[in-house]
Order: structure tokens, then sequence, then C-alpha cells
């Protein structure tokens, strides 16, 4: 079975959890990994233009984005 045929059949929640648990495998062991080259120019960027918004961990940034999803959701 196709990976993607797989996660297809996966409810929302069940495809967060395998989200979550690929995250925390790949996570593990960055050395493996390798960033794709325009990360490299996002950083850049970034670095050269830094955001006026106050810096927020990883936990409350997930919180904003289901904020906003939501909101837009609710909207339609």
């Amino acid at each position: 079975m196709e990976i993607e045929t797989f996660i297809d059949m996966l409810n929302p929640e069940q495809q967060q959890a395998a989200f979550d648990l690929l995250w925390q495998r790949l996570a593990a062991h960055p050395q493996t990994l390798t960033s794709p080259l325009w990360h490299g120019d996002v950083l850049a960027h970034r670095t050269a233009n830094p955001s006026d918004h106050p810096n927020m961990s990883v936990a409350e940034a997930r919180l904003a984005v289901k904020r906003i999803i939501d909101e837009r959701r609710s909207s339609q």
C-alpha cells in the first residue's frame, strides 16, 4: 500500500497522531536529515528582516495557528 493511500484512510485525529509520531522520530536523529536549500534562504531573510511580533514557544505557535484555522472554518 502506498503511504499516501494509507494516510488518506486515517481520520484527522489519526493523521495528527501519525504526524506527531513521525516528527518525534525525525527529531530524535536530526543529524540524519538535511534541510532543503530554500530553508537557508528563509532563515537569511528572517534574520535580515526580523518580525515585530514577540517570540513564542512552539506550543504557543501551534495554539495560535489552531486558533486562526478554527476562526477561518467558523466564518465559512
